[in-house]
């Protein structure tokens, strides 16, 4: 197993699983037991489905299941239609309370029936299979007409047997390692400027990860209470993909400068509502997944980094907001810090448990909320025949983090999602109101473009970021 998914599989705990849930809607569903054999059926061509996690030697390996227990990880259960979504978010609350099984491969379906042919499917899997871009690549592999295109590579681990087999072992692990540091050194010789610069990079990533881990815990006091492992969850859809994008080009700024400041007007007023006031220099830290995938890379696996951004909560009017968050977006383009996480969880991944899990909680507890943002199928989809009329998913929180946001764009509208510790957010659905009303604030006192200027104030004028400012770089890079 790759360290950096080790670091993920490790980072469970009781009340946080670390485990990626979304959502397909159907609608027109003629026959639900023939939708759900094909969905299984595509799930299980992907090897990593069939594969359970063990540990030989002290390492981590995915070895192939010998049976494929249907029982455990197909669920079906028949809704109330007149119940609506509120049944729905009950259900898929109480199947997140059940958690994955580690000795048997790391998802779960369950489907819904709603009647008059509607039928939803909750997808559970855990994070150490894959991320946020390999699962939607995954579910767009569900669709009909798309080809497999997942390529799932196992390093083939070869072991000594005997009573020196661990010491031989090991000795060829550290040959390996001295192969490649020598690589390096030769390599530096041929090309001095190439080695030079790799540790300038170096340099960069140690900063940007001390940076993190001298950053205050300064959540607002509501988010800080002890995790119940209790979950809830809410989501809005059929927002104008369109609109908020010809709002953006008005202000001059990203989709995703746009949907945080929505959002960080949606936990102002949901906290100002909670505690009647707000300091207006209150900040709300969030952690925000950052793709570092190469072109054409179709793997399964984790490549994301995180930045963390600082969501100006307390702050009145969401021009100013906007102003802010923007500056502190365009100060991380180009930082190493995302890049920086990633080799620190590639490094924690290496260690024994008991480190791990300390470093984890230290580096979880810089944040009060993970906010993803994926790009979806620009095109509706069908699975066996079946419409999916809407997509959500919920990105899994570290150590204290209770807060989970998404945004996901699937033909033409954008779907926000919250998963909450009910310990913090009783009622998400507050938030996802709060979010609907901020937004169309926003959308409603946007000037009618497309010929309008933008309201950006030019590069050089604007005021330089703070020191904890943290954020994400354009508009789908950015992920879970």
């Amino acid at each position: 197993m790759d360290p950096v998914d080790r670091a993920w599989l490790e980072m469970d705990t009781p009340t946080n699983p670390m485990v990626v849930a979304s959502i397909m809607e159907f609608e027109d569903v003629a026959d639900a037991g023939a939708l759900c054999r094909l969905l299984v059926e595509k799930t299980l061509l992907v090897r990593r489905f069939r594969q359970r996690v063990t540990v030989v030697d002290g390492t981590y390996c995915w070895v192939e299941d010998d049976d494929v227990h249907l029982g455990y990880h197909v669920q079906t259960r028949r809704l109330d239609p007149a119940a609506g979504d509120t049944a729905l978010r009950a259900a898929i609350a109480t199947e997140f309370a059940h958690p994955l099984d580690r000795a048997l491969p790391l998802w779960r379906i369950a489907l819904f029936l709603r009647g008059h042919g509607r039928v939803t499917m909750l997808f559970r899997a855990h994070h150490a299979i894959a991320d946020g871009v390999a699962m939607m690549r995954l579910m767009l592999a569900l669709a009909d007409g798309a080809p497999p295109h997942f390529s799932t590579p196992l390093a083939r681990i070869p072991r000594h047997h005997g009573p020196l087999g661990g010491l031989i072992d090991r000795i060829e692990t550290v040959n390996v390692t001295l192969e490649n540091l020598t690589g390096l050194f030769i390599d530096d010789v041929r090309h001095p400027g190439k080695f030079r610069h790799q540790v300038a990079e170096l340099r960069r990533m140690l900063a940007a990860v001390g940076r993190v881990l001298t950053l205050p815990n300064d959540h607002p006091p509501r988010l800080r209470a002890r995790l119940s492992g209790r979950r809830a969850v809410a989501w809005t859809s059929n927002l104008s993909l369109a609109e908020v994008r010809r709002l953006a080009h008005a202000q001059g700024v990203t989709l995703n400068d746009v949907f945080l400041t929505a959002l960080s007007g949606a936990f102002g007023r949901w906290l100002k509502r909670q505690d009647g006031s707000l300091p207006e220099q209150q900040n709300l830290r969030v952690a925000v997944p950052v793709n570092l995938r190469a072109d054409g890379d179709h793997s399964l696996g984790n490549s994301f980094g995180l930045v963390l951004v600082d969501l100006p909560v307390g702050l009145e009017g969401w021009h100013a907001r906007l102003d802010v968050i923007a500056d502190r977006t365009a100060a991380l383009k180009g930082s190493a810090e995302a890049r920086a996480v990633l080799g620190a969880l590639a490094a924690v991944g290496r260690l024994p448990v008991a480190i791990e899990k300390p470093l984890i909680r230290l580096l979880g507890g810089k944040s009060a909320a993970v906010v993803s943002n994926l790009p979806g199928p620009r095109e509706a989809l069908t699975v066996g025949g079946a419409r999916v009329a809407n997509s959500v998913f919920w990105p899994p929180q570290a150590a204290g983090i209770g807060i989970g946001v998404s945004l996901l764009s699937y033909a033409g509208h954008v779907t926000v999602g919250i998963s909450v510790d009910t310990a913090l957010v009783p009622d998400p659905q507050q938030l996802i109101d709060a979010f609907h009303a901020e937004l169309s604030d926003m959308l409603g006192r946007s000037p009618a473009l497309p010929a309008a200027a933008p309201r950006r104030r030019p590069k050089a004028a604007r005021t330089p970021p703070t020191r904890t400012s943290r954020s994400t770089t354009g508009d789908h890079h950015v992920q879970t």
